[in-house]
Parts: C-alpha cells; structure tokens; sequence
C-alpha cells in the first residue's frame, strides 16, 4: 500500500481551510505551516494534451500561453515519496516510512534537531521549529487513520478537493502510473513522491475592482 493525497485543482477554492484545519490538529507554531495553498496565475501555465497543467520554470521551461487574468489553487503538504529523502538523511530514525501504509510519519520524540531533514527535502516540507529546536512535517493524520478518521485537512476541505487514496489500487491506476507534476514540484525527483493531481480544464475567473 502507499496511501497519497490526491489533489484537485479543479474544484479548488483557494480558501485555505485545509491548512488551517491542519495548523489546528498539531498546534503548529506562529510561522510554521505543514500544509499550504499554493495560487498559481495564467503566466505559469502550459497547455498540454488540452489541459492546463502547472510547473515551475526551473524544472521544466514552459511555452507562454495567451490567456486571461485567472488563478488556480493547489494544496500541498509533504508527499510522503516512496524513497524519502528525510529518512535517509536521519541520523536517529526520527523519519520512517511505514510499510504498510506508506506514510512517512516523523517521530519528534526522537528528533534531535540536526536540521538534515529540512535541507534534504526537495519539496520543503520538513520545516524546523526554532521554538522548540526540533524539525515536524505533515504526518497524514496517521493517528487519526488509525482510529478510524479521515485527516484533518480531507475532513474540512467544503468542496472535497484533497482525498486519501491508495496508488497500489487498481481502481487508482490512472493516479499510480501519472507523472506527479504540481506547484513547487521537481517532476522527476529522485525521491519519488506520492501526490497525485487532478489539473483544472477550466480556469476560475478572478474579478479585481478597477484601479482609482
């Protein structure tokens, strides 16, 4: 099993009630976000296949494409990549990948502070807490899972755009074998990562008040 966000850009509101819900659930520091909404304009975007799909220019150079002022949203948090960087570089096994359910799930307990994680991590999703001297990430709400629950940020989204799926199911087989492009994502990043995305066809228009 490798459990993985699936992230829908199509029906994303940008609202950020997801990484608030988050936020919430762990207490998380003045600062600190473990999962943020990424707001991505026209200018960013390249048409491919018909579909307008999002990339960073450093890691693949986009043609510009001639569109209207528009914004899609993506919610992000840490990827849980099937060879994580973090667990590799910990030197305390503060990082484990679980076997059964894929999660990379960060045991601050254990954590000893090194900082490793947070500069071995492609995506920035380890982030270090000055406060308490100690890096933390998303862990997938594993222990809400475990009793059962959904996590934080599936449960508040109002629009349903973040799910938790299974990339080893068949019925998610469409999701497993797509390439994992997204905001802030190195698309063929050594570590694998599992977060899959639906891209918006049809952009949300973004009304602004003239300017004077």
């Amino acid at each position: 099993m490798q459990k993985a966000f699936l992230v829908d850009g199509s029906i994303c509101l940008g609202c950020n009630t997801c990484a608030m819900a988050c936020k919430n659930q762990y207490h998380q520091d003045k600062g600190i976000l473990w999962r943020k909404v990424r707001e991505v304009g026209a200018e960013d975007y390249l048409i491919d296949n018909n579909n307008i799909l999002p990339t960073l220019v450093s890691y693949q150079k986009a043609p510009k494409v001639s569109m209207p002022i528009e914004r899609f949203y993506f919610s992000l948090a840490c990827n849980h990549c099937e060879n994580p960087a973090c667990a590799a570089i910990c030197p305390v096994g503060a990082h484990v990948k679980d076997a059964k359910t894929g999660i990379v799930k960060h045991d601050q307990s254990v954590c000893i502070g090194c900082g490793g994680c947070v500069k071995a991590c492609p995506f920035g999703a380890s982030k270090f807490n000055e406060k308490m001297g100690k890096a933390e990430k998303c862990s997938m709400c594993w222990e809400r899972q475990a009793d059962g629950k959904t996590t934080a940020c599936v449960q508040s989204c109002p629009v349903g755009a973040i799910a938790i799926i299974d990339l080893h199911d068949p019925k998610y087989k469409e999701y497993a074998n797509a390439a994992p492009i997204g905001i802030d994502y190195a698309i063929n990043a050594e570590t694998k990562p599992s977060t899959r995305f639906i891209h918006p066809t049809m952009p949300k228009e973004v009304y602004r008040l003239p300017k004077g």
